[in-house]
C-alpha cells in the first residue's frame, strides 16, 4: 500500500502544479508542444525543455540541487528553492523559485522573455498566456534569405549584423557562393526559385562560418554583391543574360563588389501614423510613374473578425501583416503605398473600397485569417471577384465576410441594393485581378509549409467596390491550431508577407511597372 502511495506522488504533484500545453513555434516552424506548469500567475518550463528549445544542454546535480543551462559554450547556473541567477554580471530574480517536480527543474517561463536571459543566449522569446503560445526566434548575425525575380534580374538578401563580413566568389560558371567567417544563422535554409536566373539557394551553418550558395538556372551569367543600408543587408543580384549594365552605367564582366555601396531611397515617412476615424495612412513620395498600391487589413475595432482556437483575434494578425507588407512595398522604389488603417480601427467595408479609389489604387489587396467548423482545414488561398462563388465553402466565406455591414447600421439586403448602385467593375479588372491571384499564390506556394488551397472566386462586398484589380488574400485558417501558432511567428508572417510580395512584383514585372536592372 505504502509504495503504490509512493507512485503517485510525482502525479499528484503534477495534478497540483497545473500541468498545461504550450505550443511552440521555433524560427518560424511549428515544432511538437512542450508541457508547462502553472502556479497562481506564474508559468514554469522545464529546464530539459528549455534545453532543446535554445539548443543547449542541461545538467542535474541532485546533490547540491543545482542545474547547469550551457548554450553556445556558455553556462548558467540556477538553484533548487532559489529566486536569483546570474547572467553574465547581471543578478535577475525571477517571478518565483526554481523548482524541482517529479525528478525534473523547472524554472519560470518569464525569465526566458528577460532581456539578460535573451543576450546570453541568443534567441528572442515571447509568452501569450492567454493563448499558450510560446515563440522562440534565435537571432543571428545573418538572417534569413528573402529573395525576388525582377524584370532584369533576381535579387536574394539577407539581414546583417553589424560585425558581420562576407566575401563572394564564384562556383565554376554555374554558381556563386558567399561566405560570412563566424557569422550564426537561425537556422539552415534551401529553395527552389527556378525563375530565368537562379534555380535554387541554400543557407548552411558551418563550424566557422555560414555560407549562401546560389545555382543558376544557365551558366556564365553575370552576378553582383553589395552591401545596402537602412538597415544593413547584403544583395545578390543574378542578371539577365541580354543586360549588360546596371543604371549606374557600371559595366560587369568580372562580379564587382561593394563595400558599402549607397542605395537609392525613396523619401518616407518615418512613421505610420494611425488613421484618424476612416482615413487612410499614405506613405511613400508621390512621384508621376509609381503605381499605387492599397494595403487593406480586414476588419478592426468592434469587429474582431474570427477568433482562433487559443483566442487570437484575427483584426489583430491582419494588421500586423498589413504593416509589413506596406514597409517592404515602401523599399520598392515603383510603389506607393496606403493602408486602410494603421490601427486597431473600425472602418466600414464601403469605405474601405471609397478609400482605394478617392486614392487612384491600381491595385486592392486585401489580408484576412480564414476560418472553419472542421478545425483540420488548413492552408491559404486566394480569392478574387467574382458575381458566382467558385465553391460552396468561398461563398459561405464570403457571406461571413460580407456580413460586417450589419455592424455598420445596414442589413444585408441593404449592402446588396449598394453594390448594385455601384459602377460595374471592368472586365479588364477582373481579368487582371485572377491573374495577380494566381501569381501570388503560386509566390506563396514556393515560401510557406502550408496547404496550397488555390486561387477562388466569390463576390465579397470589399473587392466588388473596388475600380481596381483587387484581391483578398486568407492567410491560413485561425481555427487550426498549428496555422493560429504560426501566425504568431513574426519570422513565419515574414514569409507570408514575402509571398505577397512576390506575387505582386511578378505582375507588376508583367504590366511594365518595375524600373531597368540593378535598381
Amino acid at each position: 500500500m505504502k509504495r503504490a502511495l509512493l507512485s503517485l506522488l510525482p502525479l499528484l504533484a503534477a495534478a497540483a502544479l497545473g500541468a498545461e500545453e504550450l505550443s511552440v513555434v521555433l524560427n518560424g516552424k511549428y515544432r511538437e508542444p512542450v508541457n508547462a506548469y502553472k502556479i497562481g500567475e506564474t508559468h514554469y518550463l522545464s529546464a530539459k525543455d528549455a534545453g532543446q528549445l535554445y539548443g543547449g544542454q542541461v545538467y542535474w546535480y541532485p546533490v547540491s540541487g543545482r542545474v547547469q543551462l550551457s548554450v553556445r559554450g556558455r553556462a548558467l547556473q540556477l538553484q533548487v528553492d532559489s529566486s536569483q541567477v546570474k547572467v553574465g554580471d547581471t543578478t535577475v530574480t525571477l517571478d518565483g523559485p526554481v523548482m524541482l517536480r517529479t525528478s525534473h527543474a523547472f524554472i519560470p517561463l518569464s525569465f526566458f522573455e528577460s532581456a539578460e536571459f535573451s543576450a546570453w543566449a541568443g534567441a528572442d522569446t515571447t509568452f501569450n498566456p492567454r493563448t499558450k503560445l510560446l515563440t522562440v526566434d534565435k537571432n543571428a548575425s545573418v538572417g534569413s534569405v528573402r529573395w525576388f525575380s525582377y524584370k532584369d534580374y533576381t535579387r536574394l538578401s539577407l539581414a546583417l549584423d553589424p560585425r558581420a563580413s562576407f566575401a563572394a566568389s564564384a562556383r565554376g560558371l554555374g554558381g556563386i557562393e558567399v561566405s560570412f567567417p563566424l557569422g550564426t544563422i537561425s537556422g539552415s535554409e534551401q529553395g527552389e526559385i527556378e525563375d530565368a536566373q537562379v534555380s535554387f539557394y541554400s543557407l548552411t551553418q558551418g563550424g566557422k562560418a555560414a555560407k549562401l550558395a546560389l545555382k543558376f538556372n544557365r551558366p556564365g551569367l553575370q552576378w553582383r554583391v553589395r552591401e545596402l543600408s537602412r538597415p544593413r543587408r547584403l544583395a545578390v543580384d543574378v542578371f539577365r543574360a541580354d543586360v549588360m549594365e546596371t543604371p549606374d552605367g557600371e559595366q560587369r564582366g568580372e562580379p564587382a563588389i561593394q563595400e558599402p555601396a549607397k542605395v537609392k531611397t525613396v523619401e518616407t515617412d518615418a512613421s505610420v501614423s494611425p488613421a484618424a476615424s476612416i482615413g487612410p495612412t499614405v506613405s511613400g513620395k508621390s512621384e508621376r510613374f509609381k503605381r499605387k498600391v492599397v494595403v487593406d487589413a480586414g476588419h478592426g475595432g468592434k469587429d474582431p473578425g474570427a477568433t482562433g482556437s487559443r483566442g487570437s483575434f484575427e483584426k489583430d494578425i491582419n494588421l500586423r501583416a498589413a504593416l509589413d507588407l506596406s514597409e517592404l512595398l515602401k523599399e520598392e522604389g515603383t510603389f506607393e503605398v496606403m493602408l486602410t488603417r494603421a490601427d486597431d480601427t473600425f472602418v466600414p467595408l464601403v469605405d474601405r473600397s471609397r478609400l482605394a479609389n478617392e486614392f487612384g489604387a491600381d491595385l486592392f489587396v486585401s489580408l484576412h485569417c480564414n476560418a472553419s467548423r472542421h478545425p483540420k482545414d488548413n492552408g491559404f488561398e486566394v480569392y478574387f471577384l467574382s458575381e458566382s462563388a467558385s465553391d460552396p465553402a468561398a461563398q459561405e466565406l464570403a457571406d461571413f465576410e460580407n456580413s460586417v455591414v450589419e455592424m455598420e447600421g445596414k442589413t444585408p439586403q441593404d449592402a446588396k441594393a449598394e453594390m448594385l448602385l455601384m459602377e460595374m467593375s471592368k472586365t479588364e479588372n477582373i481579368n487582371a485581378a485572377s491573374e495577380l491571384a494566381a501569381l501570388t499564390a503560386r509566390a506563396l506556394g514556393k515560401r510557406v509549409d502550408l496547404t496550397a488551397n488555390g486561387v477562388k472566386q466569390a463576390g465579397f462586398y470589399v473587392l466588388r467596390g473596388t475600380h481596381a484589380p483587387a484581391i483578398l488574400f486568407e492567410m491560413a485558417y485561425i481555427s487550426n491550431r498549428k496555422d493560429e501558432a504560426k501566425l504568431q511567428s513574426k519570422k513565419y508572417r515574414q514569409r507570408l508577407v514575402d509571398g505577397v510580395y512576390a506575387g505582386i512584383l511578378d505582375f507588376a514585372k508583367r504590366q511594365g511597372w518595375l524600373m531597368g536592372a540593378g535598381q
